[in-house]
């Protein structure tokens, strides 16, 4: 048969030929040879003398099955165990983005590559009858590692976050895992000139050795589906030695051509098409379009010549492809031995772990590599309180924050994860005051009046002394993230809104923030739920240029006094009327610095809480409170003055003055007036028709 002389060395790249009719649309263009390997097949004499005696010495053993006729394969068992089992690993290369795709399409492509080379693909049945008969099951099982090379557990699955998720070549290749162990896939998030994706032949460097994909080519689920899900069979082929049916390019439709393959006929390839029965380079031969190893859409199949040479190449040392599959390799990599848990998890079906009391949150195993038998769980403030059960529904009756802990075994072991402050249990009615207000002077973030949530790494809200608008304290983020995928929330105690008084209520808050340049674009939402945090509705985005004044600092930024800008939110129906009103500030990060919140206030008028606070000095402290501690201010002039304590439900606890006042400073003792149990009040402040509330904290 007519053999290729123009030989590709190491990688070979394959085109988007799985974007069936939207080809052209989408910009896709088939892929080239890799240049670099072309020189080393030129350059390097060593190199090129294994790789043409390796395509030698498999052209042989194909003629000689073709010759002892390998067609009767068809009467092997269809559930043979698998020949080769080989230990995969997929690197996600991601900056937080779509393309860092999920465990279960990780794992959906493995059950596709398995599909397609056991015979297992729904779409076997449309083979046509030409090539029925020489379909193969290759007899070739993928497998996820559950052993990484320093012996440690895993679930075959690493994540780096690298922004050479976006560079599309070999750069992008971190971390391989030593090709003699396993086959190392990437995930990306593009691949040069819009290429799906490409893979190395045996004989390239071993630290590039593997498939390198997009994202939306991995399984059929997620951000891939059915159609794109066949292209790692594609490419794993490649690895296994497997040229495209018309030969070593990747230019399909130009001239015919052979791949060295006894049963595949001669043929040009086809691009994005589907003539199931097409004999243009040998007239009464049909071309065998439904290969995997084809450009056309209607793929179904491998042939038994395909999967001799694939054998070869496993049963090779050239590229430790011989390794991959031993008995002590599969023991090494954990792919034959009883799955080792390797972390305890778990997640909710709900949106978001956050709901009113007496409600309930339905738990679900989220344990990975490893699968569990036996489950203990420890919910904090929930009934039950623990659970034996895989799944279990718990109730939470008391407002607050909550851990809950899991314990999962099999018989590799026992492992266990505990995550603080999961639950947020809001009130099935808010705080009943008047006003509002926060300025973080009192407690550390997170506290049963702020819950904290963030998918950022590192840094998120903690209250901070280096700056402030209101009194010494604030909420900060140190800001190392630099994406804009990343978010901090600072989620506020549920308020029963119909107890907040007066015309057009607002939510009002101040922000320092710097760009760290001028492209800097990290941004505030601010949301709003009715609900108790089950369901959230963006009110208001303020980006980057309403954060700040103009200040660009490269270093650590804190503020001065005339650095924050008042924000504020309109608060309108349904949230007006709510008596469950939650809101949360979301910082999303984009390469600027630190921002920081304070003096946050809900009223009915923006601006009043400032200007009396203001103008009269008020202050409370010590707070919280100690013996000793003052409501302290002062007057300009005589008014009519009530201060008075209230509990958090809006109830009044004492009043400390209410009377006529002239000008002067004016401090009046908390604790010889009113006897308070530990919790939460607020000092009521009235001077004429102006009111501001300031937040008391009373400690065991």
């Amino acid at each position: 048969m007519k053999q290729i002389t123009k030989l590709t060395l190491g990688v070979f790249c394959c085109a988007s030929f799985f974007f069936a009719n939207n080809i052209n649309a989408q910009g896709v263009t088939p892929c080239g040879t890799t240049e670099v390997h072309l020189q080393q097949m030129a350059t390097d004499p060593i190199y090129k003398k294994n790789y043409l005696a390796e395509q030698a010495r498999l052209e042989a053993i194909d003629k000689k099955e073709f010759a002892d006729g390998y067609k009767a394969a068809k009467s092997r068992s269809f559930n043979s165990p698998p020949k080769y089992i080989i230990p995969v690993v997929f690197h996600i290369i991601h900056e937080y983005g779509t393309e860092n795709i999920s465990d279960d399409q990780v794992r959906d492509a493995i059950r596709t590559l398995n599909e397609d080379f056991r015979k297992r693909n729904k779409d076997t049945v449309n083979t046509v009858n030409e090539f029925k008969l020489i379909a193969a099951d290759c007899e070739i099982e993928f497998r996820l590692a559950g052993l990484d090379p320093s012996g440690n557990p895993t679930n075959g699955i690493e994540r780096i976050e690298s922004r050479y998720t976006t560079s599309g070549t070999d750069s992008a290749k971190l971390n391989p895992w030593p090709r003699a162990n396993y086959l190392n896939i990437w995930v990306v998030e593009y691949v040069r000139q819009g290429f799906a994706a490409f893979a190395t032949f045996p004989g390239g460097p071993a630290e590039k050795d593997g498939i390198f994909s997009l994202h939306t080519y991995i399984g059929a689920i997620g951000t891939s589906n059915l159609l794109q899900s066949h292209t790692l069979s594609h490419e794993a082929a490649h690895f296994f030695n497997i040229q495209h049916v018309w030969g070593n390019t990747n230019a399909p439709e130009i001239g015919c051509g052979d791949d060295l393959v006894s049963d595949t006929p001669e043929t040009k390839g086809h691009n994005n098409k589907c003539p199931l029965t097409e004999q243009v380079c040998k007239p009464g031969i049909i071309e065998n379009v439904q290969n995997f190893m084809e450009y056309s859409y209607c793929y179904t199949m491998f042939t038994e010549g395909q999967k001799t040479r694939m054998h070869a190449a496993l049963e090779s040392t050239l590229s430790d492809r011989n390794n991959l599959w031993s008995t002590t390799n599969l023991l090494i990599t954990g792919v034959t031995s009883v799955p080792k848990l390797a972390k305890a998890d778990f997640k909710t079906s709900s949106v978001s772990n956050s709901v009113c009391q007496t409600y309930s949150l339905t738990f679900k195993d989220a344990s990975w590599n490893g699968h569990p038998t036996s489950w203990n769980w420890t919910f904090e403030g929930g009934t039950p309180a623990t659970s034996t059960d895989s799944m279990p529904v718990v109730t939470y009756n008391t407002p607050g924050l909550y851990d809950v802990q899991l314990t999962v075994s099999n018989t590799s072991g026992t492992v266990s994860e505990t995550k603080k402050d999961y639950v947020t249990v809001n009130p099935t009615t808010g705080l009943g005051n008047t006003y509002f207000t926060e300025s973080f002077e009192t407690d550390t973030l997170p506290n049963p009046n702020w819950a904290v949530a963030y998918n950022a790494p590192g840094n998120t809200w903690k209250r901070t002394d280096l700056a402030a608008s209101d009194g010494k304290y604030s909420a900060m983020i140190v800001n190392t993230a630099n994406s804009d995928t990343y978010y901090d929330d600072l989620i506020g105690q549920a308020i029963d809104m119909t107890k907040v008084t007066g015309p057009n209520l607002v939510l009002a808050f101040k922000t320092a923030y710097a760009k760290r340049t001028l492209t800097s674009a990290d941004k505030i939402e601010i949301h709003f739920s009715s609900d108790c945090g089950k369901n959230w509705d963006l009110r208001k985005l303020i980006p980057a240029t309403k954060l700040t004044n103009g200040v660009i600092e490269t270093g650590n930024y804190v503020p001065n006094a005339s650095q924050w800008i008042q924000q504020s939110v309109a608060i309108t129906s349904p949230y007006a009327t709510s008596a469950n009103f939650l809101y949360k500030i979301r910082f999303i990060s984009n390469n600027g610095n630190n921002i920081y919140i304070d003096d946050i206030n809900i009223t009915g008028a923006l601006g009043i809480k400032e200007e009396l606070a203001s103008k009269i000095n008020l202050n409370i402290y010590p707070n919280p409170l100690k013996e000793g501690s003052v409501v302290s201010f002062d007057l300009e002039g005589k008014e009519h003055i009530r201060i008075s304590i209230q509990d958090v439900l809006g109830r009044e606890i004492s009043t400390l003055v209410d009377g006529n006042l002239n000008s002067g400073h004016y401090e009046y003792p908390i604790s010889e007036n009113s006897k308070l149990a530990p919790g939460v009040y607020f000092v009521n402040f009235s001077a004429g028709n102006h009111s501001v509330a300031k937040k008391l904290v009373v400690n065991e």
